[in-house]
């Protein structure tokens, strides 16, 4: 049995330090490196952060910057969380929601459970409705 989030940040902190870093590909940011604010420039943005990252406990993508592009977009971010967890990173989901129990639950599935999206923590909004 694997063991639970507290115990592998704990581990992931002591071997390579507290640092969380962000993925936050906003279109702005993406125009700065040269890059389409497409799924394409998405992908590259995001397959240089995995690179630079690799050796960091924690990394947070920003779900909804992914989320902007559809699908395609959402593969993008099913293919860094697998390599970020393929480094050895701990994957904190920013995907802070606000609604309605059953919908929430939803939301707990897709983020924390056994889709290709989970994540190993995701953030959250005690605010529901």
């Amino acid at each position: 049995m694997e063991a639970g989030f507290g115990a592998r940040l704990a581990a992931a902190t002591t071997a390579r330090g507290p640092l969380c870093l962000g993925i936050d590909p906003h279109p702005e940011l993406l125009a700065d490196w040269g890059l389409p604010a497409t799924a394409d420039g998405l992908a590259a943005f995001s397959d240089t952060c995995v690179t630079a990252f690799a050796g960091f406990a924690v990394v947070k993508p920003q779900v909804a910057f992914f989320e902007a592009y559809g699908s395609a977009g959402y593969l993008v971010l099913e293919r860094t969380i697998a390599a970020l967890r393929e480094a050895g990173v701990l994957v904190l989901a920013d995907a802070k929601r606000g609604d309605i129990g059953s919908t929430m639950a939803a939301y707990a599935a897709a983020w924390a459970g056994e889709s290709p999206l989970a994540a190993d923590a995701v953030t959250a909004s005690p605010y529901l409705g």
